[in-house]
């Protein structure tokens, strides 16, 4: 399910008007496929009731309607200043005609607004299906040995959900709350379970439920089909952490020279230069800020690497 509430989608102004741009939607899906699939795997689709069609065109009505917004209002109050201060108006030559540079800024900055928030929101759905991937593979090892414990312990299948479902598991206690419910309104639990398998986004948690559900309907144990899982997701930790380890190597060899070797020597350098006559501006105090600025920027770009670089599957 979505982590937080998306107005946008609540609106009945932004519904209403979309509905003009559902030619355009059926035209998109062709450029945007997977949309239907994040759709229904962030849990947009289903908490909202959007199919793919529709939250295109909610795309398409939300940046257009930006765009008419900022250009109106860029352009009033760029009118305004102008007629009030000359100077700040004029005319932009295009060709061999003279345009008004208050009819060209606000369009402008319009087109600028109204493409962010196009792909920032067709991008929404993508985010969120990879923050839940992220927070499934990271509990998922517990989970499954939790099931494994309870189920060689002689706990009934579904008693085990429940306290799954009640556990502080992030994303795979909201998940089996669906299950439970369902199961609880008459639905049989292998169907419950196939159907979760079906939109879940993470690939090791369909592995493990796709095993759990071939075990119930053949009728084998359940705990051995388990700790096959349990053994091969384990070794598929260790595999991520040596490619991250791996990964990690050249990325502090970076990080040493750009971070800390280059801005060393710089200092010594500009430190040296400023001492020979007409250079002693080399080593000014706005010098000293912007280098700074300069490795603070850096070190925070090379903790985001390591951050998205570092695997589902470590807790």
């Amino acid at each position: 399910m979505p982590t937080k509430k998306i107005g946008f989608l609540r609106s009945r102004f932004v519904r209403r008007g979309s509905r003009l741009f559902m030619g355009f939607g059926s035209i998109l899906i062709g450029v945007f496929p997977k949309m239907e699939i994040n759709l229904k795997q962030s849990g947009i689709g289903t908490e909202y009731n959007v199919n793919a069609r529709e939250y295109l065109s909610i795309c398409l009505f939300l940046s257009l309607f930006a765009f008419i917004t900022i250009s109106f209002v860029i352009s009033g109050l760029m009118l305004l200043v102008g007629a009030r201060n000359p100077i700040l108006g004029g005319t932009i030559l295009i060709g061999n005609t003279e345009v008004s540079r208050d009819i060209i800024i606000g369009p402008l900055f319009g087109a600028i607004v109204g493409f962010f928030i196009f792909f920032q929101v067709i991008s929404y759905p993508k985010v969120i299906v990879n923050r839940r991937v992220r927070s499934i593979d990271r509990n998922l090892l517990f989970v499954l040995r939790t099931i494994l414990v309870q189920i060689r312990s002689g706990v009934p299948i579904f008693d085990t959900f429940v306290s799954i479902a009640a556990g502080d598991y992030g994303e795979i206690s909201h998940e089996f709350q669906g299950v439970i419910e369902k199961v609880r309104a008459g639905r049989p639990v292998i169907e419950s379970l196939e159907e979760l398998t079906v939109r879940n986004p993470s690939i090791y948690f369909r592995r493990a439920l796709w095993q759990l559900v071939t075990a119930l309907k053949s009728g084998s144990d359940v705990g051995d089909n388990l700790e096959n899982v349990i053994r091969a997701l384990s070794k598929e930790q260790i595999v991520e952490i040596r490619r991250y380890q791996s990964t990690l190597n050249p990325l502090s060899m970076m990080y040493m020279m750009i971070a800390v070797i280059v801005p060393s020597l710089g200092i010594t350098v500009m430190i040296v230069l400023s001492t020979f006559p007409g250079m002693g501006a080399i080593a000014s105090e706005d010098t000293f800020w912007a280098l700074l600025i300069g490795v603070a920027f850096m070190q925070f770009m090379f903790m985001s690497v390591i951050r998205s670089k570092r695997p589902n599957l470590m807790t």
